[in-house]
């Protein structure tokens, strides 16, 4: 049955153009990729307001932070990842494999997930088909060197448990299962259309997928591979999970959808911000960020917890 809590919007913060990512880090602060105009917003979890802006490169999309070595930005429209320190300075650039070979302002490229315990980032570039792994811990490299072969990938999410790799495939219609020891891909998984934003729930052996082109999302067992879908409502386009396992998912109509982790069901339906797409938790205000790329702006959302 759904819970009795009331997750509300409690803050709406504007950044840059087109925000379409967004990540916590251990810090209190949340990263928005603005699309629009190339630059990062930072935001202090505690007082919700933007407390500096980067420039990073063409059309950053994607955004990950690692606790111990800094926060990562995939730029779509370059190729490139931006590597940003504990005082909001871009310290390095790397080249993944440069632009895309058709650029398209309306598309998605690029994606980024980070996996601490064997200092790595996945970054995805779709147009090239392939996924590099790079190296995050001692000397910062400036080229990507190695990489995985797979057809179309965007979203990108780590299983820190088991350190698999989960790639979406928009154009195909799966999820490819990287094993990051071999660098192979152990697993296609069929989902529904257009699949775009993804996420890993480890304790409950569960990954979300937001099927974009459909109105579900596709909830993978990590352990058996097999898929069943949750009616979430037309163009579901991120998701991130909360602590306890419950599942965020932002949908083209300017709402988030809460799916409870315990009877996989739609919960609560909670008005966001024009389009969002990215949405992150921060799990020491215990509230869910979004990235609302019509507006310009970030809502912030209390889980009401107590």
């Amino acid at each position: 049955m759904p819970n009795s809590e009331n997750p509300c919007v409690v803050a709406t913060i504007p950044v840059g153009t087109g925000p379409v990512a967004v990540a916590a880090d251990v810090h209190d602060h949340i990263f928005v990729t603005n699309s629009g105009q190339g630059t990062v917003s930072v935001i202090d979890a505690v007082t919700n307001t933007v407390t500096a802006t980067i420039n990073v490169g063409l059309r950053p999309e994607s955004v990950a932070t690692d606790p111990q070595f800094g926060v990562y930005v995939a730029n779509g429209g370059t190729g490139t990842v931006s590597v940003i320190d504990r005082l909001n300075t871009v310290i390095a650039t790397i080249n993944v494999g440069g632009p895309p070979s058709i650029f398209d302002p309306s598309s998605h490229e690029a994606g980024v997930a980070v996996d601490h315990f064997l200092s790595r980032a996945y970054v995805t570039s779709r147009s090239r088909h392939r996924v590099a792994a790079v190296g995050i811990s001692g000397d910062i490299p400036t080229v990507a060197h190695d990489f995985i072969d797979v057809q179309g990938p965007l979203g990108v999410a780590v299983d820190p448990l088991n350190h698999r790799v989960y790639v979406t495939q928009p154009d195909f219609n799966t999820v490819s299962v990287i094993d990051a020891g071999t660098h192979g891909v152990v697993a296609t998984i069929p989902v529904r259309q257009h699949p775009m934003g993804i996420a890993v729930a480890p304790q409950s052996h569960r990954v979300y997928v937001a099927n974009s082109g459909f109105k579900t999302v596709s909830v993978i067992d990590s352990v058996t591979g097999a898929a069943a879908d949750v009616d979430v409502g037309v163009r579901p386009m991120g998701v991130a999970v909360d602590s306890r396992g419950d599942a965020y998912v932002t949908i083209s109509d300017g709402t988030v959808k809460v799916i409870d982790a315990g009877f996989n069901g739609v919960s609560a339906t909670i008005p966001v911000g024009s389009q969002p797409e990215g949405v992150a938790f921060e799990p020491h205000s215990n509230r869910v960020y979004v990235a609302n790329r019509g507006d310009g702006t970030v809502s912030a959302i209390d889980l009401a917890r107590g």
